[in-house]
């Protein structure tokens, strides 16, 4: 699963990472923090009325159809295998996919001393994470879709973000192509070490957080 990541990227970091050929329209300032918990707010890219669209979200989907919001802690990743069959997700694939933007994630691998976190990221200065959205009163609420770990990351978890490659990126937000023909395997290249566990505590949020420890 994913359940804190990354996000330092401003404007003009995504910006540079789509390229020209990506018009894309940013409302505000992008939210940056080393230690991205579930119900915090974090950039998704999103397309509406055929415009892509980057707006700062909760992460932790809140379904249009909830009592209240009790479900923000709940929901932060959908499992691919079955998002086509939970009553939360499956009503979303087709129109609220988006993408997270983010620079990587942290996972606990059990040691001698205990869980130690480590810090997973890409060759790639950006990696775009598959979610889907949804907005409930005036809360816009986003989940990470997760599948099956591939290559070293069999090591720390037995899943991970499900990936879009650049080049993939109007595909997968296309309402008109189906959800399993939207994407494909991206190998970005992932690597980890270990850092503190001052990330297990939210209120930690500083570059230190990413800082590899022997």
């Amino acid at each position: 699963m994913c359940g804190r990541y990354v996000n330092k990227n401003t404007i003009d970091d995504v910006t540079d990472f789509f390229g020209p050929e990506f018009s894309i329209d940013i409302s505000s300032q992008l939210n940056q923090s080393y230690n991205i918990c579930p119900t915090q707010y974090s950039p998704v890219l999103y397309k509406s009325m055929g415009s892509l669209k980057l707006e700062n979200m909760s992460w932790g989907l809140i379904p249009s159809w909830s009592k209240d919001n009790s479900f923000a802690s709940k929901l932060i990743n959908a499992r691919v295998e079955t998002i086509e069959e939970k009553p939360s997700f499956k009503n979303l694939v087709k129109k609220n996919r988006c993408i997270v933007i983010a620079n990587g994630y942290y996972e606990w691998i059990t040691t001698a001393e205990g869980k130690q976190p480590v810090y997973i990221h890409s060759k790639e200065n950006v990696i775009l994470m598959a979610g889907l959205w949804t907005s409930w009163g005036k809360v816009n609420s986003f989940t990470i879709i997760t599948k099956n770990s591939e290559g070293i990351l069999k090591n720390i978890h037995h899943r991970m973000p499900l990936l879009i490659n650049h080049s993939d990126v109007n595909t997968y937000l296309d309402k008109k192509i189906d959800f399993s023909d939207s994407y494909k395997f991206y190998d970005a290249g992932f690597k980890y070490y270990k850092v503190s566990k001052k990330v297990n505590y939210p209120k930690n949020n500083d570059a230190s957080c990413i800082k590899t420890i022997d």
